[in-house]
């Protein structure tokens, strides 16, 4: 096997066995196994370590995930529809559904899910690779989310975030794990509920008792 088609594979088959069984369960004969190596320094020739290689998977996603925002996002700014919600969090969900279409789409996505610790919710987002129109999403929604006061605004964006992230990997281990000839609801319905409802949370009213739990809420505009 050739050094690249050995890099491409190892990117391949790691990403299929971390989805399914978890990073901390796969050993390295494990993934050399799976892509019939005879030398087992493949791994470390190509990543350096177990680690390297889900780093390397993780980036050519999200890389992927961007390349197909990038023109929804666009197409939001030319259509002036920068203070629109649904189409904000539609050029956020769309290209991960697109994952769901694949195998290794829904691995990858899988994986996210199984990575992403709730606490990753809370940094600045898109910082792994370069994606500016992740975070022109992100910049947006922020100044449309604007009469909120600022802590509500980012718990808010925090939760959709969070929610994208493990709503795909559920969905695609949903797909992975289905009976032949027994899917679960069709792709159309999945996505448009999905969107109705995170939009929905997203843009919800304040009720007096959260406005009254944030401090100094009068000031937080």
């Amino acid at each position: 096997m050739a050094r690249s088609s050995t890099r491409d594979a190892l990117l391949h088959q790691g990403a299929l066995l971390f989805a399914r069984h978890g990073v901390a369960d796969v050993t390295t004969r494990q993934l050399h196994d799976a892509i019939g190596a005879r030398n087992e320094s493949a791994l470390h020739y190509h990543f350096g370590s177990k680690d390297g290689l889900v780093e390397a998977i993780l980036r050519a996603h999200l890389e992927a995930v961007e390349a197909r925002r990038a023109p929804l996002v666009a197409a939001i700014a030319a259509g002036d529809r920068t203070a629109d919600p649904r189409a904000l969090v539609h050029a956020l969900a769309a290209p991960m559904d697109e994952d769901l279409r694949t195998e290794l789409g829904r691995a990858h996505l899988r994986i996210v899910a199984r990575l992403s610790y709730p606490s990753l919710a809370y940094r600045r987002p898109f910082q792994i690779v370069d994606a500016p129109a992740g975070l022109a999403v992100a910049r947006w929604l922020h100044a449309t989310l604007e009469p909120l006061p600022r802590p509500l605004r980012l718990e808010r964006l925090a939760m959709l975030r969070s929610q994208l992230i493990s709503l795909f990997g559920l969905r695609a281990q949903l797909l992975d794990e289905s009976a032949p000839g027994e899917p679960p609801v069709t792709a159309e319905l999945f996505s448009g509920n999905l969107l109705d409802m995170l939009v929905a949370g997203l843009t919800a009213p304040a009720s007096a008792q959260t406005l009254a739990a944030i401090p100094g809420v009068n000031d937080s505009h």
